[in-house]
């Protein structure tokens, strides 16, 4: 508006430029008169070079008094619901004389209005839309886990495998309750089965074959348990946080519904200004940080603040590192040093909390999912006992997933996968040997270390290297701990047979398996033969 006034000015002013010179006032009246082809300029005068006014138009025919005409420079200002423009007229660098339009601003302060409205409207709608998706997310995904995760302590607490859990839809988490209900039943079986091969070897080998069996039992269970404790610990943290965020957006949008719009409308122009450009500096801004970028940035937030006296600086700059403005905070000064800044800034936080608790959703749903995913990989067991064409890396990465409540708590992961091929193997059993070598791992460093893990390939094998930073094996038992029953922990906390099974399995698969120890570093080195008896006895 202002730029296209500019330009109608400089045009008058150079028809008119002739009739200044000359002393022919009608020429300029009568140019102005064509101003009424344009709504929105109200008034139009052309001065002299006395200040006088030459020519004029008014389109409601009310004389207005201008100020200022006498200055030569040019200017332009807003002032109330009018934009008023005053421009010299020159030729050959000679003035002439001088012209002035006022433009009323009614029109566009009315689509301005409107515009805020419409996006008042659609951000009332998106949070109607994201309250309704939380609620929906809460119900297919946390309700199931939820049912899941109890059935689950249960047969964990009490050793029920005929209990089933109840299928509540065809998504992935049926698919996990169904596979999760066949691995009940195969276990019951097997473990129906089991008794009465134990009562047969009983009768042939005495309590000797019976006591080692029951403790190859009591071995799977204990992994197995471990393994159920993990998921259930891993899946009900993404829940807390999915029910923290669903609170925290029924709060604010019951603010948004009832009190934003009184609130906004009471700021004055400039500070509503700064609250909505505070709120899209916010929206954003959303990369992540790290404790320790948090805490440069609200120390030098905090001096920006009290540099220019602003009260509770520190408190402020913690706000705005929480919502990620930590760039040009000096544009809000005017913001903070309100006597209402305490209450202006908790409604901003309020209002782009809304978009936090949605990306926190969507992350706890997504790990949630993650968690369920390995579960559901790692919990599969083959009837056949044929060999399937696996990843390695896969079968590593879904273990890992579920000891991640034990390795957040210290242990610093660090993982180097090449690319190798799928080789042909017992899946489920090599699971159950990363699961004994991974546990026995974190074990050792108390939960606070450094875990190595690298898969590469080295001729015709694939060699899966897992290394601990723990206190080691003593040199004068590092040969025996393939033995059964022989076990480095303290009585009760290990039967001694988790690496005798481990072994069984690898040398089953043609495999080899080495350990290297010393205080603070111990390697397993499993060699997987990418050459197998099938693909040879097919050549």
């Amino acid at each position: 508006m202002k730029n296209n006034t500019i330009i109608n000015a400089n045009l008058i002013g150079e028809y008119c430029a002739v009739s200044l010179d000359f002393d022919v006032s009608e020429n300029a009246v009568e140019t102005l008169e064509k101003l009424k082809n344009i709504p929105s300029v109200d008034v139009g005068i052309v001065y002299n070079n006395e200040n006088e006014i030459f020519a004029d138009y008014y389109e409601n025919g009310e004389k207005v008094l201008i100020s200022n005409t006498n200055n030569s420079d040019s200017w332009e200002k807003f002032d109330a619901n009018y934009l008023n423009v005053y421009r010299p007229i020159y030729i050959e660098n000679k003035k002439v004389g001088s012209i002035y339009l006022r433009v009323s601003t009614e029109v566009l302060s009315l689509k301005i209005r409107n515009y805020l409205i419409t996006m008042l409207l659609l951000l009332v709608g998106l949070l109607v839309v994201n309250y309704i998706l939380a609620v929906w997310l809460q119900k297919i995904v946390s309700e199931p886990i939820i049912h899941l995760t109890k059935a689950t302590k249960e047969i964990s607490e009490k050793g029920n495998y005929q209990l089933r859990v109840e299928k509540q839809g065809d998504d992935e988490i049926g698919v996990l309750v169904d596979e999760y209900n066949k691995m009940l039943l195969q276990i019951y079986e097997r473990e129906e089965s089991l008794k009465q091969r134990t009562t047969e070897l009983t009768e042939t080998l005495g309590n000797l074959k019976q006591t080692q069996q029951k403790l190859v039992n009591s071995e799977k269970l204990a992994a197995l348990g471990q393994v159920i404790a993990g998921v259930a610990h891993e899946i009900n943290t993404p829940l807390g946080a999915i029910r923290s965020s669903i609170g925290n957006i029924k709060n604010t949008l019951n603010f948004v519904l009832n009190e934003y719009p009184i609130f906004i409308n009471q700021l004055p122009k400039k500070l509503r200004d700064e609250f909505l450009s505070l709120m899209e500096d916010s929206f954003k801004n959303r990369h992540m940080l790290t404790s320790k970028e948090e805490r440069v940035f609200k120390k030098k937030i905090a001096e920006i603040f009290e540099n220019h006296d602003i009260k509770n600086a520190y408190s402020f700059a913690d706000t705005f590192v929480d919502m990620m403005v930590v760039e040009n905070v000096e544009k809000y000064l005017d913001l903070l040093q309100n006597e209402d800044a305490d209450k202006i800034l908790e409604i901003a936080y309020k209002i782009t909390g809304l978009q936090r608790s949605t990306e926190n959703i969507e992350f706890a749903a997504e790990r949630a999912s993650k968690v369920v995913f390995a579960l559901k990989n790692s919990s599969r067991i083959n009837n056949s006992d044929e060999q399937m064409l696996a990843d390695i890396t896969e079968g590593i990465e879904n273990i890992l997933t579920l000891y991640n409540n034990q390795i957040k708590q210290g242990i610093e992961v660090s993982k180097s996968y090449e690319k190798v091929p799928k080789i042909l193997c017992y899946y489920d059993e090599l699971n159950q040997v990363w699961t004994n070598i991974l546990h026995n791992a974190i074990y050792a460093m108390e939960l606070n270390g450094k875990l190595d893990i690298k898969v590469y390939k080295e001729k015709d094998w694939v060699v899966v290297s897992i290394t601990d930073s723990g206190k080691g094996i003593p040199k004068d038992e590092i040969n025996r701990i393939f033995d059964p029953f022989f076990s480095t922990k303290p009585t009760g906390e290990g039967t001694g047979i988790g690496l005798d099974i481990s072994k069984r399995i690898i040398e089953k698969h043609k495999g080899k398996i080495e350990v290297e120890s010393k205080p603070g570093k111990t390697t397993f080195n499993v060699y997987l033969p990418i050459m197998n008896r099938k693909e040879e006895s097919t050549k």
